[in-house]
């Protein structure tokens, strides 16, 4: 069907994240980092250190007094909110191509992505349980795999799976995985693995759809954001089976179905604020 062979060297030499980004998420994911640390890591990146400023100086942190300098803006913004920003300002480009072959138009998994992104760092105050850090990153990257599997689905393999969908009853996923032999979740782990990114997004983004083979919650975490994006009218759903949230998942991470609602409620709502803070 495709060339596994080609497809996994394609997601082996994808183009890398700035070092910045890199070098952020490996510092934060361990115990011993300081808010110094954070703040030598923007200072040697211009372009973020630009971007950090400016959020620091929008009317969404609620400064009063001008922000001058990336210490200021640490203090301002928050270690974890700052490592998101620069997280999600390091991977914006390419995630705002359009993917055609997965019903996407330019920008569309820009906004599925900051969604799932939202709904992952919204979770915790619909949970009763404690979330991994790393959930934004990995409900940020979680489709990252649909930028290199999306180069390999010629016409009719775009056919075949179409009808594994609508006549076979199939959902996306299960589609890719039985007539593909691999589907965009794994080969975005492969692409994570290849960022040396902490093993946690790793898993997070291969089991997105597939959270009762991670044994980490982090898997469920993505799965229920990347749900609660799509309810909230952002990416593609092929049937129904593709809106679905597993209720396993939502237990272990101590969600009510009544919390997932209200957190598909508040992804709706803020959606728009928080893409603002991305625009050009």
């Amino acid at each position: 069907m495709i060339d596994l062979t080609a497809l996994t060297r394609s997601a082996q030499h994808i183009e890398a994240l700035p070092a910045s980004v890199t070098r952020l998420m490996a510092l934060t994911a361990g115990d011993t980092w300081s808010a110094h640390d954070v703040e030598e890591v923007v200072r040697l990146d211009q372009a973020l250190t630009l971007r950090v400023l400016r959020a620091a100086n929008s009317a969404a942190s609620a400064s009063a007094m001008p922000i001058a300098t990336v210490r200021e803006a640490v203090v301002r913004l928050g270690i974890r909110p700052m490592v998101s920003l620069a997280t999600t300002v390091g991977v914006q480009k390419r995630l705002e191509q359009g993917l055609p072959e997965y019903g996407l138009s330019e920008g569309e998994l820009w906004r599925h992505s900051v969604a799932s992104a939202l709904a992952a760092e919204a979770a915790q105050g619909y949970c009763h349980v404690l979330l991994p850090a790393e959930a934004y990153t990995a409900a940020l990257l979680h489709d990252v795999g649909k930028l290199v599997m999306a180069r390999f689905l010629a016409p009719d393999v775009l056919r075949l799976l179409a009808e594994a969908r609508e006549k076979g009853g199939l959902s996306s996923l299960r589609a890719e995985a039985e007539l593909l032999q691999v589907h965009h979740g794994e080969l975005g782990g492969l692409i994570a693995q290849h960022w040396d990114l902490p093993v946690r997004i790793v898993t997070g983004i291969t089991h997105h759809h597939t959270p009762e083979l991670a044994r980490d919650i982090i898997a469920d975490v993505v799965h229920v954001a990347n749900i609660a994006a799509k309810r909230a009218g952002t990416g593609y759903a092929a049937n129904d089976d593709d809106l679905a949230v597993q209720p396993e998942s939502l237990d272990r991470i101590g969600m009510t179905g009544e919390g997932f609602v209200d957190l598909t409620t508040q992804v709706t709502m803020r959606l728009e604020k928080v893409l603002a803070m991305y625009a050009s």
